[in-house]
């Protein structure tokens, strides 16, 4: 509702419009904008290639940080879930060596890339963690297109 002079808007109670509305008058609309999505999904679908992602898994030599030893496996694992929620994005292991359980944290390829962590342990609260040659696993996204 409009009043006589442009760009004053003159305003109407809400009961006004609730009894003038009538939904019916939107079913074509509705139906075409229906449509009209409807017909740009089916082209998404057509145009659009889904890929496929695998984790290839390979084991090999390398180096993780040790930040415990212990005879008790209860001790070890208490460990290991500490270590698990202080260092997040770190795999945290545990190591049976008879008669010692390790807890070692990290897949490291070089000894350099390990020692660089190093700092980060001690400051964590594992003063007497160190790098030690172990079997890691390293881990590669791969991608593989759909024909």
């Amino acid at each position: 509702m409009e009043s006589e002079q442009p760009g004053q808007l003159q305003k109407a109670p809400l009961s006004y419009y609730e009894a003038t509305l009538n939904p019916s008058d939107y079913d074509e609309e509705i139906t075409s904008v229906q449509n009209v999505h409807q017909e740009e999904t089916q082209r998404e679908e057509l145009n659009i290639p889904k890929d496929s992602v695998t984790v290839e898994e390979e084991i090999s030599q390398g180096f993780r940080i040790q930040i415990f030893a212990s005879a008790s496996i209860d001790e070890a694992n208490s460990t290991r879930m500490a270590a698990t929620m202080k260092l997040g994005q770190d795999s945290v292991y545990v190591v049976y060596d008879p008669p010692v359980y390790k807890v070692r944290v990290g897949d490291f390829p070089t000894r350099y890339s390990a020692s660089q962590r190093l700092p980060l342990f001690i400051e964590k609260g594992y003063p007497d963690a160190w790098v030690v040659p172990d079997r890691i696993v390293q881990r590669k996204v791969i991608r593989i297109p759909r024909q």
